[in-house]
């Protein structure tokens, strides 16, 4: 061969590996401009049970942090406030390897999978909350699904977007606009029904870092402010605690555990021990992405700063350690800051009153020590514990759970987990604190566009696990194909 015919049919190579590598590629870009926050209503399997709807608004932003568009935000809020009903409003930032278009990554779904068993549950129903779910999208995802031929070639591109994930991850959590949008939708919920509806935020892997410290200083200033003295009037330690949502969800982290320490010791200084908690962060066992990619990757790019002797040693009871190990570890994987466990105290076949999600929604409200729960089926369930362990005695709880209740780093909103969390949300934010009886009824819809969906939650007769299936399709979806 030529030397000029090698070079075309090098060059033509060059193309083709190019061409086949963009088609891989997820590009910086909005996927639910222009849309009002959609309704879907979920039949609960049952006949003659109502059937009640939940809302969902999707808040985007950009590789800087900043809104794609604010107009999203004020549909939202504008959302919210339409619905004449008090809210249990349950916010949710995405990890690495996920975005806001649903036909790319699955976590859509998932979410929308612990919506509807939220709608259809009776506690939550009877509580007379509407279920408003807000989806807080970035691009954790810069390879999006091709083909199974295509995803098995592009995997190293895939796994190697950590750092710039990451990098992605923390600018957005200094930036204004989360920090906002999240305050802004838990300042509208609260507004017409203050000590009513209930307000959830959640954040799952690199999401958990942005919620961690996009929350971080305002969890500061919350917790220190305090109203001043009237004469006359008295005031104990429990009435300065201010919580800026009933509960704040961390689930399998992938941030650097230097940020949770130093809230923990806020935390121990700040408010009482052992009291209800504030900010709750689940870390599976079975989490290989946190317990072992993690450090690995973040040692690599912090041995400098350890051979420059850029970190201290802390003097921990019972031991010395290095600030390096909390830069280059997740807090979920760190012994030092853990606070409870998940203990399997009973295994049964007998069948329970109703399903684990549900029977978890009933725990005695207000309790916090020696939880237990349920997980798994009506007639093939495993009973729980959540029991303290660990230094950790503050509000900042760090609880450790086994691969049976979350296989991976995934999988977050798969049944044993969705048990698990809901046994937390009635630790935090129980429901009927606030209730009033409403009708239960599918809402009129906002003013604009509406997507409308139907989701059924049912019971499998052979397994006797709870499931949850869309009815249709969303037959307005106007989402443009991944580029």
């Amino acid at each position: 061969m030529s030397p000029c015919a090698r070079a075309v049919c090098l060059a033509g190579l060059f193309r083709f590996a190019a061409a086949f590598l963009l088609a891989g590629c997820a590009a910086n870009r909005p996927y639910h401009l222009g849309e009002a926050p959609g309704e879907t209503a979920v039949a609960p399997g049952v006949r003659g049970a109502a059937k009640d709807i939940y809302r969902l608004g999707f808040i985007e932003f950009d590789e800087q942090g900043d809104f794609w568009d604010r107009d999203q935000l004020h549909k939202t809020v504008q959302a919210i406030r339409q619905t004449g009903r008090p809210v249990l409003l349950v916010t949710y930032i995405h990890g690495w390897q996920n975005n806001a278009n649903p036909r790319d990554a699955s976590d859509v779904d998932q979410f929308r999978g612990l919506l509807a068993r939220l709608t259809a549950d009776k506690t939550v129903q009877k509580s007379g909350l509407q279920v408003f779910g807000v989806y807080l999208g970035w691009r954790g995802r810069v390879v999006h699904r091709v083909n199974p031929a295509v995803d098995v070639v592009i995997w190293l591109s895939k796994q190697s977007s950590f750092y710039s994930r990451k990098n992605a991850a923390t600018r957005i959590s200094s930036s204004t606009p989360i920090t906002e949008a999240i305050f802004t939708l838990i300042r509208t919920a609260r507004r017409d029904t203050p000590g009513i509806s209930r307000c959830i935020v959640i954040g799952h892997s690199f999401g958990a870092l942005v919620l961690e410290k996009a929350l971080a200083q305002a969890l500061v200033g919350t917790l220190l402010y305090e109203e001043p003295f009237v004469p006359g009037q008295k005031k104990v330690r429990a009435d300065r605690v201010f919580k800026p949502a009933d509960l704040i969800l961390l689930v399998n982290s992938a941030a650097e555990s230097i940020y949770s320490k130093e809230l923990i010791d806020m935390y121990r200084d700040a408010t009482p021990p052992l009291g209800a908690p504030h900010v709750i962060m689940i870390s599976s066992d079975a989490d290989m992405a946190t317990g072992i990619a993690f450090p690995i990757g973040t040692k690599l790019s912090n041995t400098h700063k350890l051979l420059s002797g850029s970190f201290r040693d802390y003097h921990e009871k019972d031991r010395d350690t290095s600030q390096f190990n909390y830069f280059t570890g997740t807090p979920g994987h760190n012994d030092s800051l853990e606070s409870h466990r998940l203990i399997e105290i009973n295994k049964g076949t007998t069948a329970l009153r109703t399903d684990p999600f549900d029977l978890n929604l009933t725990n005695p409200a207000g309790a916090f020590e020696k939880v237990t729960l349920y997980t798994g089926t009506r007639f093939d369930w495993t009973q729980w514990e959540i029991e303290r362990h660990g230094p950790n005695q503050t509000n900042y709880w760090i609880l450790r759970v086994p691969k049976k209740i979350i296989p991976g780093h995934s999988g977050i909103f798969e049944s044993a987990s969705c048990d698990l969390m809901a046994a937390l949300f009635r630790i935090a934010a129980s429901p009927e604190a606030g209730a009033r009886p409403v009708s239960v009824t599918v809402k009129a819809s906002a003013q604009g566009e509406i997507e409308k969906t139907e989701q059924r939650v049912q019971r499998e007769r052979e397994t006797g696990e709870t499931v949850v299936t869309p009815v249709q399709s969303a037959a307005t979806e106007t989402h443009p194909p991944p580029l």
